[in-house]
């Protein structure tokens, strides 16, 4: 009878243990579960955030900031009318000089961009040699935010970027690479026409072959991506 009452003891111990294991197992598994069900819910409440990786330069959502930019240019010559300023730029393009009107009010005429007065140097020279005198002028860009939407928004917002950067910084060859890079992957075979001319700009400064032609061209990424801001902003 002792022997039995033990094995009965142990038989009763064994079940409990083999309860609490049990009711452990159940616990965790439950747990688990909710987890794995808080998780879902709380991940189909959040919008994934767009964000074009530069150092100053950021979209979040779909407002694009575009941080402050500070370019050189030759200035040609600075007119009371846009009428003026138009048959200057013409009168250029006769010499196969590609200039921009790039402010207004009064009109200023340019060639060429760079980082600064110095990196201008050369191409002022070339000027001179033509008969064209100019005069090394600094133009300022505030931040500025706008919102990309539609067909496209990645791949605007990374030309932009892209320009932008060059405005801060200068032309470079890594800049002209990253931008044929980012056109192939994301244009697709229906890209927004309002890109298209910024691309053509792009193209053809790729196709110089001096640094000063580059340079005479790249004004004219101002000018589009000045177009393309002012189309998305409804100006």
């Amino acid at each position: 009878m002792g022997d039995m009452g033990l094995s009965g003891r142990i038989k009763a111990v064994i079940m409990l243990i083999v309860g609490i294991i049990a009711i452990g197992l159940l616990t965790w598994g439950v747990g688990k579960i909710y987890i794995e069900l808080l998780g879902k819910s709380s991940h189909a409440n959040i919008t994934p955030v767009q964000t074009v990786s530069t150092d100053t330069n950021t979209l979040t959502g779909n407002v694009l900031t575009l941080a402050a930019a500070k370019f050189w240019t030759c200035q040609v010559g600075v007119f009371q009318s846009d009428k003026n300023a138009q048959i200057k730029k013409e009168q250029l393009m006769v010499l196969n000089l590609k200039a921009e009107v790039i402010s207004t009010n009064p009109w200023t005429v340019g060639i060429g961009l760079g980082h600064s007065a110095e990196e201008l140097k050369g191409l002022k020279q070339a000027l001179t040699d033509k008969g064209i005198a100019t005069v090394a002028k600094q133009f300022e860009l505030p931040e500025r935010s706008f919102r990309v939407t539609g067909n496209g928004t990645q791949l605007t917002a990374e030309l932009l970027t892209n320009v932008n950067t060059i405005l801060q910084v200068g032309l470079t060859p890594e800049a002209l690479v990253k931008e044929n890079q980012v056109w192939n992957a994301l244009a697709g075979d229906h890209p927004p026409t309002q890109l298209e001319g910024l691309h053509l700009v792009f193209n053809k400064i790729r196709e110089k072959t001096t640094v000063i032609d580059q340079k005479v061209l790249a004004l004219s990424l101002y000018f589009e991506s000045q177009r393309v801001i002012n189309k998305l902003s409804g100006k």
